[in-house]
C-alpha cells in the first residue's frame, strides 16, 4: 500500500494541474467560439456581396438593357433583314 505522504504529494500536484488544464481548455474554446462568430460574419458579408454582385450581373446581361444602351450611348439601331447583305468570299468552285 502507498504511503499517505505519498498520497497527499500526487493530490498537491495532481489537482492544480487539473485546474490549470481546464481553464487552459476553457480558454482555448472562448477563443475558437470567438473565431467561429468571426468567420460566420464574414461568410454572411460575403454572401451577401455574392448576392449583390450576381443581381448587378443578371441587370447588365438583360436583353432590354444592352439595347437601350446600344440605342443611347453608342448610336446604334436594329437592323431590317432586307438591309443586309450577305458576301460569300471564295467558296465556291468555278465552271
Amino acid at each position: 500500500m502507498r504511503s499517505p505522504f505519498a498520497m497527499f504529494f500526487v493530490m498537491v500536484f495532481a489537482i492544480p494541474l487539473f485546474v490549470g488544464a481546464n481553464v487552459w481548455q476553457s480558454n482555448v474554446c472562448g477563443t475558437l467560439r470567438a473565431d467561429i462568430r468571426r468567420i460566420e460574419k464574414e461568410q454572411e458579408n460575403l454572401v451577401d456581396e455574392n448576392r449583390s454582385v450576381a443581381a448587378e450581373i443578371a441587370k447588365l446581361l438583360a436583353v432590354g438593357r444592352i439595347e437601350t444602351d446600344a440605342r443611347d450611348r453608342l448610336g446604334m439601331s436594329r437592323v431590317n433583314p432586307e438591309n443586309v447583305m450577305l458576301i460569300i468570299v471564295g467558296g465556291g468552285s468555278h465552271d
